[in-house]
């Protein structure tokens, strides 16, 4: 169940000297307020000096009334689109009387400021009080053109027969160098009474059982429709991808067959120059929860700060009576509230609901572990055990400040000519010390390595294939400066 990730970490700033991914999050701990009206529950701006791809989610577990839909969304602006540019929830009574949720978009950005939000709408049904609760995430992500690779497709496909397994979206991505891609399919199913639909992310136009893929069953012709969210990591080489959402119709087809999802696909790809991305798989059935219970546990070991993004989803399988907390952690706890989600089920047969939880935490150089945690809280009239099916995802993130290019501690070196026919002189401010050099291409390949000592001045050949190269050299005491070369 404990996987560690040692990972020394060569930083590179592609194309622009700051074009580093970054990843902003706010907790939300709003409520119950008055969602008549759009409702801004959590909000964050981000200023990226180069163009990019953002990738905005929102998370958690919403409390509601009867009688009430509420829609709740990821945006760049604060209001939200119909189908799948919202998911929504309805409660089924005055116990069972909160879901949990997931929505995912991703907008291309230029520099600038940028602002995104978490939206929340009492909508269409209205015969509650028009308030809700919610306790979750906002997270919002920015990745450079030059720092790795996301493609997204908002997924609107009505009445489906899912009689057999089906492509909802696929996403094909052709990075240049090996790396890791993380792909999550998220959104709201809306099905018939006697059907469980299973939806997954996948890299074939299949599923596997358990942990690969995540299934939802609807209450009534009311209430018809259920949050979910499944993620998947995996290793690629450089070379073509294809990343599939799909869905099916499974053991339990009483109903239709049909079914309407509104969601995301989103696939992201980021070079082993860029990050830590560490994932397991879990399929844990009937452990007793009564106390907090480690589901899954990830070690990382950066050698510089940055922040971590942790991800735990899935589905929860449960007993009628029981409340199971569910929550990202990097402890072996949890916090109340925005710090975990809450599933309950129905009935023995409606006996499982999807989850997702998301935790941003700040990180030192050096080992931190982090857990998909549960517990069976507050109340307890099952049996006190609980089945995940899922994923525990920690993406790491370095913190801009800590690649030292060019910054207060950068190591004075200057290049030429550039641009340049094949070799450059590099000349040395501190001639005494010991450097080394690292060579990347622009697809953030590091393709040569060479250490300096004993001169000012070094000629350096750079490679045949003409393009842009980073030059980055580093100091003894890790303090480093990149120049970018034109090679003619």
């Amino acid at each position: 169940m404990k996987t560690l990730v040692h990972t020394f970490l060569i930083l590179l700033i592609s194309g622009s000297l700051y074009a580093q991914r970054t990843v902003d999050h706010v907790g939300i701990i709003t409520g119950p307020i008055d969602v008549t009206t759009k409702t801004t529950v959590g909000e964050l701006t981000i200023n990226p000096t180069v163009a990019g791809k953002v990738i905005v989610r929102f998370d958690g577990t919403c409390h509601a009334s009867v009688g009430d839909l509420i829609v709740l969304a990821a945006s760049n602006t604060t209001d939200w689109h119909v189908n799948d540019g919202n998911v929504g929830i309805e409660v089924v009574d005055t116990d069972f009387n909160s879901r949990t949720f997931a929505h995912t978009r991703v907008y291309d950005v230029t520099p600038g400021s940028h602002t995104f939000y978490a939206v929340a709408h009492n909508y269409v049904e209205t015969d509650g009080t028009g308030t809700a609760t919610i306790y979750g995430s906002l997270t919002v992500e920015f990745i450079p053109e030059t720092a790795g690779i996301v493609a997204h497709e908002g997924i609107l496909t009505t009445n489906a027969d899912l009689s057999t397994l089906t492509t909802l979206a696929s996403q094909t991505i052709e990075p240049t160098v090996d790396g890791k891609v993380i792909v999550r399919f998220d959104g709201s199913c809306v099905a018939s009474v006697g059907d469980r639909i299973i939806l997954a992310a996948s890299n074939s136009p299949s599923w596997s059982s358990n942990d690969g893929n995540v299934g939802i069953e609807i209450l009534d012709a009311d209430v018809n429709a259920s949050c979910f969210s499944h993620t998947r990591v995996y290793n690629v080489s450089a070379g073509s991808h294809t990343y599939y959402a799909v869905a099916q119709n499974y053991v339990e087809t009483d109903g239709t067959g049909f079914a309407s999802i509104y969601g995301s696909l989103t696939v992201q790809f980021i070079p082993s120059t860029e990050g830590i991305v560490a994932f397991e798989g879990i399929a844990t059935s009937n452990p007793d929860v009564s106390a907090v219970t480690a589901f899954g546990e990830l070690t990382i070991a950066p050698s510089v700060a940055g922040k971590a993004m942790v991800s735990f989803d899935g589905s929860c399988y449960a007993t009628p009576g029981d409340r199971i907390i569910l929550a990202a952690s990097n402890s072996m706890n949890w916090l109340p509230n925005d710090g975990n989600v809450g599933v309950e089920v129905y009935d023995n047969d409606l006996n499982h609901e999807s989850f997702s939880h998301t935790r941003v935490y700040d990180v030192a150089a050096g080992v931190h572990t982090f857990y998909g945690l549960a517990q069976n809280y507050v109340e307890y009239d099952g049996d006190g055990s609980a089945s995940i099916y899922g994923s525990l995802t920690v993406n790491f993130i370095p913190e801009p400040s800590a690649s030292g290019i060019n910054g207060a501690n950068a190591v004075p070196f200057v290049v030429y000519p550039n641009p340049t026919a094949g070799e450059v002189r590099l000349e040395i401010g501190s001639a005494n010390e010991r450097h080394t050099l690292h060579i990347f291409n622009a697809n953030g390949a590091l393709v040569a390595s060479e250490q300096l000592m004993g001169s000012s001045a070094f000629n350096v050949d750079l490679p045949t294939v003409k393009g842009i190269y980073l030059l980055q050299l580093m100091n003894e005491n890790g303090a480093s400066s990149t120049v970018k070369v034109i090679r003619q």
